[in-house]
């Protein structure tokens, strides 16, 4: 099974960046813009922004860190309270994203999932995620599989076993 490390830096900075662009985001519409954010960039460029791993909860995906530190739970919760905190169900920064803590790539995709899907309700976005093979193939409330995410992508086949090839390897 592919896994990858989790960069709590990454995850702070790729949460107040989101919200930066667009203000008023609720933790839940957060949780899937980072699944769709780190999607697209394990698809493009072989890792996840964050290195979180993912649950298939009923309201679809879920960065089960991400989430945690957003309630200040975690060790991840120390980090991202340095940038701001949950008021009710919005995320309120008080500091600007550290980019320095972000590559060029994850800066990249994070503006391009922000600025096609973060204009979308929280409910629009869980119907989205709820039509991911990812979500669909993991049992409820279980992890989900990073292989399955490349499930029906076109041209992600090559990526997906080079990974698994390097998972392999280094086992």
């Amino acid at each position: 099974m592919l896994s990858f490390v989790l960069k709590p830096e990454k995850l702070a900075n790729a949460i107040v960046f989101l919200v930066e662009r667009r203000p008023g985001l609720t933790k839940k519409q957060i949780c899937k813009l980072l699944y769709f954010a780190d999607k697209r960039h394990l698809l493009r460029y072989g890792r996840p922004i964050t290195g979180d791993t993912y649950f298939a909860l009923e309201q679809g995906p879920i960065p089960t860190c991400g989430l945690d530190a957003m309630n200040g739970r975690g060790d991840a919760a120390l980090v991202v309270q340095q940038y701001g905190r949950l008021e009710g169900w919005e995320f309120h920064i008080h500091r600007p994203a550290d980019l320095k803590a972000l590559s060029k790539t994850d800066i990249a995709v994070l503006d391009e999932v922000v600025s096609t899907l973060g204009k979308h309700p929280a409910w629009r976005l869980e119907a989205m995620s709820h039509r991911e093979a990812a979500w669909k193939k993991a049992p409820q409330n279980g992890r989900m599989a990073f292989e399955d995410f490349f499930e029906g992508e076109p041209d992600a086949d090559l990526m997906k076993s080079i990974l698994i090839e390097e998972a392999a390897e280094a086992r």
